[in-house]
């Protein structure tokens, strides 16, 4: 059964801080976005942040958990979280947008604390 999106911490979630978090797209030159995360829950939401959702718990190991989201009338999302280390993250992430399907992989790394520029 679906459960509302600020249910309990995951396992794998636990030691992972809030703070500012670079996302890199792997294997892109691009440079990081970073971002920050005052909720690490929202790493499963990098899509949808705002929107409703429900959320159902697919794995919580102490190194991996799969979340699917599903919020009614803007889509749904499917993450999973690899911690590697508290401070770093392999996130990969599908679903459908407002109609549009999508799928994102990140490697994300804990910068420290949110200063004034965060997002």
């Amino acid at each position: 059964m679906a459960q509302p999106a600020a249910a309990p911490t995951l396992r794998a979630m636990r030691a992972v801080a809030p703070g500012q978090w670079a996302l890199r797209d792997p294997g892109s030159p691009e440079a990081a976005r970073n971002s920050c995360i005052a909720d690490t829950a929202m790493l499963f939401r990098l899509k949808l942040r705002a929107a409703p959702c429900s959320r159902f718990v697919i794995e919580d190991t102490p190194r991996i958990a799969t979340v699917h989201y599903t919020c009614p009338g803007s889509g749904h999302v499917r993450t999973t979280i690899h911690v590697d280390t508290p401070r770093a993250l392999r996130i990969e992430s599908e679903g459908i947008v407002d109609g549009m399907p999508f799928a994102d992989a990140y490697e994300a790394r804990r910068l420290g604390a949110c200063g004034g520029r965060g997002r």
